[in-house]
């Protein structure tokens, strides 16, 4: 965007990489936080990298405004590789009262760059258990140390072709961090509540230290576009078992799902199809995320 573009009114109706153009028919709370979006900048785009979609800072505001985000959390992509810039000047752009992040790094990282994350904003790693490099159980464990020293959480994304979190069951149950296992777990469907990747998330919500991320909709859901409805039930049951345990994300610029981009109305307006009121709303929206990304 140009000055003269930042100073005009900006037209939220058509905020990009989101069907749809309303806000939704409820509201969210002050404060309320996206806690899954990606930004693709093309300024940190290296010629080995995989090509991603453009979904600047500036684009993303604008989806933002539209459905009432206060704040967020910026999740590194595997695109830029182990490469956070992009994931930095995100952070910067927003604002760190605004914006934390969730950084992708090598499992023997140094120390001098976990700080240079932390004071950038950084507050959790993303470890992905079905593609890239997958650590072993043991760097996991280190890294669950490390990242337990910063007050940092680990974020868990598992895979559409199986339900990988299930080999991880036992260490998950034992990492000494607070863990955030994303997209519901990528729980199949249509077995949805009754599959075994969701009687593992019951059951690590036992643990007080585990978050489960109610996004991605499209990744796992057979029902498919516009309204995903086979994932209502796991997403109610979830919330009827530990609201207190549960983030929200949008998953913006919604990659996973194709050219079919769902309406950021409709990803505001499950939560009252999941049985989320106020109380649970504010609990999931604002307090939940300010405990995990802005207690420090």
């Amino acid at each position: 965007m140009t000055p003269q573009d930042l100073a005009a009114p900006l037209d939220i109706s058509s905020a990009p990489r989101s069907g749809g153009i309303g806000s939704g028919m409820i509201g969210l709370p002050a404060g309320a936080v996206d806690c899954h979006h990606h930004i693709f900048d093309p300024r940190f785009q290296k010629p080995e990298d995989p090509v991603p979609p453009t979904a600047t800072v500036a684009e993303y505001q604008l989806f933002k405004r539209r459905i009432g985000i206060s704040r967020s959390i910026v999740v590194a992509p595997s695109n830029y590789g182990m490469d956070n810039a992009c994931l930095l000047d995100a952070i910067e752009q927003l604002g760190q009262a605004d914006a934390r992040g969730v950084a992708f790094v090598h499992p023997d990282v140094s120390d001098d760059e976990l700080r240079r994350l932390n004071a950038g904003g950084v507050r959790g790693m993303r470890i992905y258990l079905a593609k890239n490099r997958v650590p072993s159980q043991d760097e996991v464990r280190r890294m669950a140390g490390r990242a337990a020293d910063l007050g940092w959480i680990l974020q868990f994304v598992g895979n559409r072709e199986r339900e990988v979190l299930l080999d991880w069951e036992d260490l998950l149950r034992s990492l000494p961090c607070t863990i955030v296992i994303d997209h519901m777990g990528w729980a199949p469907q249509p077995a949805g509540v009754a599959s075994a990747t969701a009687g593992l998330l019951f059951r690590l919500l036992a643990a007080a230290r585990t978050y489960i991320k109610l996004s991605g909709l499209y990744l796992s859901s057979a029902s498919g576009f516009p309204n995903y409805r086979d994932v209502d039930a796991l997403a109610a049951a979830l919330v009827a078992a530990a609201p207190e345990q549960l983030l929200w994300g949008t998953d913006w610029p919604h990659v996973g799902a194709g050219a079919d981009k769902p309406d950021g109305a409709l990803l505001v307006e499950k939560l009252e199809t999941w049985g989320i009121g106020p109380a649970a709303r504010q609990s999931i929206l604002v307090d939940a995320p300010g405990r995990l990304f802005w207690a420090s």
